[in-house]
C-alpha cells in the first residue's frame, strides 16, 4: 500500500497540490492492483479461468432480483441435506415397504464419507470466490469446492428415490437439478464440481441400492 504524507494546507494552491498528490497516488495504487489481478489470472490456469467466465455468463443470463431470492431459497434447502431428510421422513410415513428406504440412507452416508470427507480433502480445490471477488448472497462455505456436497447428496437421493418410486424419483431429479443450478448461480462451485457430483451422485445411489439388495436385504 502506498504511504502518502500530506502537510496541512494553508491556501487554495496547497489544496490543489494535495488533490494532485492524492490523484497520482490513487492512479499508482490502481495500476498496482491491476497488475496483481493480471498475475492472479495467469496463476489460476486456463481451465479455471474458462470456468470463471462461464459462471459469470450463466449468472448474468439468469439474473434478476427474484431469481436471487429463489436460488438462495433452493440452495438453503440443500444445506446438510435438509430437503432430503424431510423427504425421508415423509416416505417413512407413506411408503408401505419401509425397508426400501435403507438404500436411501446408505446413499446419503456414502455421500458424506466419499464426497465430503475423502474427495474434498484429497483434491482441496478452492472455491470460485477465492479467485475472484464476488458479492455472495449466502454465507461463505467453509469447506473445499470439489465435489459439490449439495449436488452429490441431491442426485444420490434422487437416484435412490427413483428406484423406490418412479414418480417421486422424477420429481426429486427435477429438484436436485435446481439445487445444482443454484450452486452455480450463486458462484460457490465450478461447473466441473457440479457435473462430477451429478455423475457420482447417480453412481452412489446405484451402489447403495446394490449394497442393500445384495448384502442387507436378507438380514433386514
Amino acid at each position: 500500500m502506498t504511504k502518502l504524507i500530506i502537510k496541512r494546507p494553508s491556501s487554495k494552491e496547497d489544496f490543489y497540490n494535495i488533490d494532485m498528490k492524492i490523484a497520482r497516488a490513487l492512479r499508482k495504487e490502481g495500476k498496482a492492483l491491476e497488475e496483481l489481478e493480471r498475475r492472479a489470472d495467469r496463476n489460476i490456469g486456463k481451465l479455471c479461468s474458462l470456468e470463471m467466465r462461464n459462471l459469470d455468463r450463466l449468472h448474468d443470463f439468469l439474473y434478476s432480483p427474484l431469481m436471487d431470492r429463489f436460488m438462495v431459497f433452493v440452495t438453503k434447502t440443500g444445506n446438510i441435506g435438509i430437503i432430503w431428510f424431510i423427504v425421508f421422513c415423509i416416505m417413512l410415513i407413506v411408503d408401505r415397504n419401509k425397508a426400501d428406504l435403507y438404500s436411501y440412507a446408505i446413499a446419503l452416508i456414502l455421500c458424506v464419507i466419499i464426497g465430503n470427507i475423502l474427495i474434498k480433502n484429497l483434491v482441496k480445490r478452492s472455491r470460485p470466490f477465492f479467485h475472484k471477488k464476488y458479492k455472495l448472497l449466502i454465507d461463505r462455505p467453509w469447506d473445499y469446492s470439489f465435489p459439490s456436497g449439495h449436488t452429490l447428496s441431491s442426485f444420490a437421493a434422487a437416484t435412490s428415490l427413483l428406484l423406490i418410486n418412479s414418480t417421486v424419483g422424477v420429481l426429486a431429479f427435477v429438484y436436485a437439478s435446481l439445487i445444482a443450478l443454484s450452486r452455480l448461480y450463486l458462484r460457490v462451485h465450478f461447473f466441473t464440481d457440479v457435473l462430477f457430483s451429478m455423475v457420482l451422485g447417480v453412481v452412489l445411489g446405484l451402489v447403495a441400492n446394490y449394497i442393500y439388495v445384495t448384502y442387507l436385504f436378507s438380514i433386514l
